[in-house]
């Protein structure tokens, strides 16, 4: 893929194109079964396009256009019920514009003998059966990205529904003097300003591989498996990342809210349980001293003088980093923890 696309522009057009196979796959199917006045395999030709054309065009409008960041995020803040009809009118319109001008466009393809459209009938079974498959993925799609898409494939695949243990990284982020800004904006402007910072967050986040495990207040926190993390330091370069991209951003922010945002965060590698939890809302959560660790480092910034803390035992399996600048910090007593833990102060060169 071109590098000119960043790593959420990857990560979508995966996506675009996992759904356009997976369509083309079942409108084969469907197409084979179906193949009224036409070879089984006119039939199945006709169902793979069909499968394209509405995945590709329905998966391009919810994954790329659809978005808060893009000019269609008026449209994304209207009521639920106002989307729900816009949404089905268009893709209506899309999904009947397929069916009716597949048959004419497979003609068109070598040896292809003249189009068959579809009988009335049928074609209205083929449009509700197309619509209602299309509805689903919407709301598929919607539900993924409330919780995260590896935390619903997770809860799909049933993969913590058994606790288990694993070793991982948690780097939690804290924004800094957001309490002061709320105070100066008031809150609705406070929350703006949060979303459009968590925004920035999220490219160095998906270029690092991260996963965005919760965000709590004016804080952000992202994990990996130690396996995942180790790679390139990604945790480290997440963070590093983040100040990078609010950097960029300063002009705007300083503009509408009056404040540039900055960061202070920690780093620590661990062992927690992870595993479902919750009977009317179901979420996938993490147990473990290193959260409580994590947690109590990034407060430990402000008395340390640092704006990055990581843990000897994050740095120690990330390897050296001979971009990083590292101030040894000693053994830090941090509250609620009996033994003292060795830290140390990172920057970047």
């Amino acid at each position: 893929m071109s590098a000119s696309l960043t790593a959420l522009q990857r990560d979508r057009l995966k996506l675009l194109l996992r759904v356009t196979a997976v369509s083309a796959g079942v409108g084969a199917v469907y197409g084979a079964l179906l193949r009224t006045g036409a070879t089984i395999a006119v039939g199945i030709l006709t169902g793979v396009l069909n499968g394209i054309l509405i995945a590709a065009a329905v998966g391009a409008i919810e994954i790329f256009l659809l978005r808060e960041g893009t000019s269609m995020k008026r449209l994304v803040r209207l009521p639920f019920v106002a989307v729900v009809l816009l949404k089905s009118l268009v893709y209506g319109a899309i999904v009947g514009a397929a069916i009716a001008g597949v048959p004419y466009l497979a003609h068109l393809l070598p040896g292809v003998t003249p189009p068959v459209p579809l009988e009335s009938r049928i074609a209205l079974v083929t449009l509700g059966i197309s619509l209602g498959t299309t509805l689903i993925f919407v709301i598929v799609l919607q539900a993924a990205g409330l919780v995260g898409r590896r935390t619903f494939r997770d809860l799909v695949m049933g993969r913590y529904r058994r606790p288990r243990a694993e070793r991982r990284f948690f780097l939690f982020v804290d924004v800094i003097g957001s309490t002061a800004i709320a105070e100066r904006l008031g809150p609705l402007e406070a929350h703006r300003f949060l979303a459009a910072v968590f925004s920035a967050a999220a490219e160095p986040v998906a270029a690092s591989r991260g996963e965005i495990y919760q965000y709590v207040g004016d804080e952000i926190v992202v994990t990996w498996p130690e396996a995942e993390g180790g790679p390139g330091a990604r945790p480290l370069q997440c963070f590093f990342g983040m100040k990078a991209a609010l950097a960029a951003l300063a002009p705007g922010f300083r503009e509408r809210y009056g404040a540039e945002p900055e960061l202070r965060a920690a780093l620590h590698l661990g062992d927690v349980i992870a595993g479902e939890i919750g009977e009317q809302r179901r979420a996938i959560v993490f147990h473990g001293d290193v959260m409580n660790t994590a947690a109590r480092l990034e407060q430990a910034t402000r008395d340390v003088g640092v704006r990055f803390i990581a843990s000897a035992d994050a740095l120690s399996a990330l390897g050296p980093q001979p971009d990083m600048e590292l101030k040894d910090l000693g053994a830090l007593t941090l509250r609620g923890r009996r033994e003292p833990i060795r830290a140390w102060g990172v920057e970047s060169r």
